[in-house]
């Protein structure tokens, strides 16, 4: 290799701009009288590891088991959570709006006027008993 290119590799080395690839050409071709990188080349070589063949195997399954129980937590969650605001939103529903005598008045003026004007009676009324099923008026005319 040209003495050029080793310097370049040297100095991006220096740098930390250096790929894996570029370091390893650089530790096996450099010059074993340069003493900084004949110390760090022989380092390299004596503590060189290779991962295990199916490393990267192991690891997926791992991180799959983990998200795996994440997830069903979260759906077991989730379901929970829905089935409470169903319960929540039908147990609201079933009561039943009351309304004040007024509100039942003015409901009633509402409906009275969608009709068109004829000749309304004018009558005195009187509620005797009221239940929420059962009004009992007297009328005078």
């Amino acid at each position: 290799m040209k003495e050029d290119t080793i310097k370049a590799l040297i100095e991006k080395y220096e740098a930390g701009n250096s790929t894996l690839e570029e370091e390893q050409l650089l530790f096996e071709t450099a010059d074993p009288s340069a003493s900084e990188f004949k110390a760090l080349g022989e380092f390299v070589k004596t503590h060189k590891k290779t991962a295990p063949k199916n490393f990267n195997d192991t690891l997926w399954a791992s991180f799959e088991k983990k998200t795996f129980r994440n997830n069903r937590f979260i759906k077991i969650l989730s379901a929970a959570a829905s089935i409470l605001l169903l319960i929540t939103i039908t147990i609201n529903s079933l009561k039943p709006k009351e309304l004040s005598y007024a509100e039942k008045q003015a409901l009633l003026e509402e409906a009275l006027n969608m009709f068109p004007e004829t000749e309304q009676v004018q009558t005195l009324q009187n509620i005797i008993y009221e239940d929420d099923l059962v009004v009992v008026y007297t009328k005078y005319e």
